[in-house]
């Protein structure tokens, strides 16, 4: 569990959660109705947002997605329909490809490259998802309401999905399949279940925002997210405040002297070795653009890497600040855990931070959810850590002090 956890922190990030399931694939089943419409061999032609009438000659989608950060989707548009490809970088997998086409309008002749691809009609109706990371992205565009299952319902800490969910009930992969959503919406991978899902027409579609290596690459993906909704213009305005908030909060800490900057340690014991942020991964670049120093900076790893209890004594023991190590309840309950953590400096000064401030019973942390789509806020709560002064209108969101006892 413990290394789980740090391996959201340094860098697999929101993705576990998506993954967590295989065989058995449980959805929650919301109230709102849906209509049965992904096959592949017909373009649904009525709904919310369909063409009454179809002109070969005009432009559908006037507002063009433009892709800043994001390395691992693109879209490429055509006058009545869209195709979007996914790069799936840290595992062996070939690209996906979607062709999202307007409502409304006819089949497109399409190239034998794409011949395979799934077939979707936007903007959908209804979704099933495989990560409660979607969720904040759905609320961010104003469309919750397309929401009509989701798998991992315990994990879900966002209050308008919660309403939601509420109201719905418990189903298996069968009834998946005869519910019929437009799309389900997956993590990235290849789960067993998503073999019948596909034969039964229904659309699977990777979401890996999570393989992304830049916190502003992974917010980014409310874009994704918008090409299935036909919402471009929304998501530009929602990407944007949230990149000119990030950049804003970044600049507050550019000209602070190396020698002011908090040395900063990551990381927990686990089976001997100590599991670190690597010194490519964007908790690394979120250290440095909060205005601190991390003591592992010249680690090659984009993700997580693992080193001797001895190597992080040797380079971190005099550290200033101590961040997304474990779930610790309390100092004491570390040294519990592991009688060494107390020869490191942050341990002995409290200065031991972890991003469990909201977190649900079930242990769904809105750190994973809405995280994802708000990187300003995580950087935020590090500047306030590191330089309170520099955050002093900022009330933490996510990260508290672990207490004494």
């Amino acid at each position: 569990m413990l290394s789980s956890i740090f391996k959201i922190s340094a860098g697999i990030l929101y993705g576990v959660i998506s993954r967590a399931f295989s065989g058995i694939f449980l959805l929650l089943f919301l109230s709102a109705a849906c209509t049965p419409s992904a096959n592949n061999d017909r373009i649904r032609s009525s709904g919310t947002g369909c063409l009454e009438s179809f002109d070969p000659n005009h432009d559908y989608f006037p507002t063009k997605t433009s892709i800043e950060f994001a390395r691992n989707f693109s879209v490429k548009y055509h006058p009545s329909y869209k195709v979007i490809t996914v790069r799936r970088p840290t595992e062996s997998a070939p690209d996906e490809t979607y062709v999202l086409v307007q409502c409304g309008a006819p089949r497109p002749q399409l190239s034998s490259d794409l011949a395979d691809s799934p077939i979707v009609p936007v903007p959908i109706q209804s979704m099933f998802s495989a990560s409660a990371t979607h969720m904040p992205l759905l609320v961010d565009l104003g469309h919750v309401n397309v929401l009509t299952g989701i798998s991992q319902a315990r994990f879900v800490t966002t209050e308008s999905v919660l309403d939601r969910i509420h109201a719905g009930n418990v189903i298996d992969t069968e009834l998946v399949i005869s519910k019929a959503p437009e799309i389900l919406m997956s993590g990235g991978g290849d789960a067993a279940s998503y073999t019948a899902i596909r034969k039964a027409g229904i659309a699977v579609i990777d979401n890996a925002e999570w393989q992304e290596d830049s916190v502003l690459g992974r917010a980014e993906w409310v874009k994704y997210m918008a090409l299935f909704l036909n919402e471009e213009a929304k998501a530009e305005t929602v990407f944007r405040e949230v990149r000119d908030h990030y950049v804003a909060l970044r600049e507050r800490t550019r000209a602070i002297p190396e020698a002011k900057r908090p040395r900063v340690m990551t990381g927990l014991v686990n089976r001997g070795v100590f599991e670190i942020a690597g010194g490519r991964s964007y908790v690394a670049r979120m250290i440095e653009d909060a205005g601190g120093r991390y003591v592992w900076n010249d680690n090659p790893s984009t993700g997580f890497a693992t080193i001797s209890l001895e190597s992080q004594l040797a380079r971190a023991a005099n550290a200033d600040v101590w961040i997304n190590g474990g779930d610790w309840k309390s100092l004491k309950t570390m040294r519990i855990e592991e009688e060494r953590y107390r020869e490191f400096r942050p341990y002995r000064s409290g200065q031991i931070w972890f991003y469990n401030k909201r977190v649900n019973p079930d242990g769904g942390n809105d750190y994973w959810s809405r995280g994802t789509t708000r990187p300003d806020l995580i950087l935020a709560d590090l500047i306030k850590i590191f330089h309170p002064d520099l955050a002093a209108d900022h009330d933490f969101v996510w990260y508290k002090q672990v207490p004494a006892d």
